[in-house]
């Protein structure tokens, strides 16, 4: 039924796309790659990554530090001439510092997975947002050129080098981009 449903929208679409007297072509990833907009917000991604990874980098430093004493503490404690009241005052006093590292591996996995996830999200919704304005220039060049398709590049096997408004498409959508690259991009607000 699957290939029945397929075999009649390819032949449909063939029908209708043979029919059509002006057929163009957009390579959508590379108008939105070329997009000051999407730059200046890859950019503004970055630097939270960067600013993250300095982050972990600290928190780690710090596991690093507690890891010292605390190995020192186990190879006292594995001495066969350490009694067992020694081995039990050496684990009190290492259990604080177990602890501690422990929480510190806790909070470097919160802070990576927190900021993955919200990363995710702000790029799904910049991507969404710029898409929209994407495919408003696509329109607006469409009906200037008084296309019947517009397609996008990547489904196609072959297009006439003509045909291709991607270049169109970009030099419309950076017209206004700032002579300079912004300081900042707003970012979306975090939502839960």
């Amino acid at each position: 039924m699957k290939k029945i449903i397929t075999t009649l929208a390819a032949f449909f679409t063939a029908v209708l796309i043979c029919s059509a007297q002006n057929i163009f072509v957009v390579d959508m990833a590379k108008a939105h790659s070329n997009y000051y907009k999407a730059k200046a917000a890859d950019a503004q991604l970055k630097t939270v990554v960067d600013s993250t990874t300095q982050e972990l980098q600290r928190l780690d430093a710090k596991r690093q530090e507690l890891a010292k004493p605390l190995q020192e503490l186990i190879e006292k404690a594995q001495n066969p001439a350490v009694t067992d009241d020694a081995k039990k005052e050496i684990q009190k006093e290492a259990e604080p510092k177990i602890m501690e590292m422990r929480q510190i591996e806790q909070n470097m996995q919160t802070l990576q997975q927190e900021t993955r996830n919200r990363l995710q999200q702000q790029a799904q919704q910049i991507a969404a947002v710029h898409r929209e304005e994407i495919v408003a220039v696509v329109q607006k060049i469409a009906e200037a050129k008084k296309a019947d398709f517009i397609i996008e590049k990547a489904g196609t096997y072959f297009s006439k080098p003509s045909a291709d408004i991607t270049e169109d498409v970009i030099k419309e959508l950076n017209k206004d981009a700032p002579a300079e690259p912004p300081a900042a991009v707003a970012l979306p607000a975090e939502t839960k």
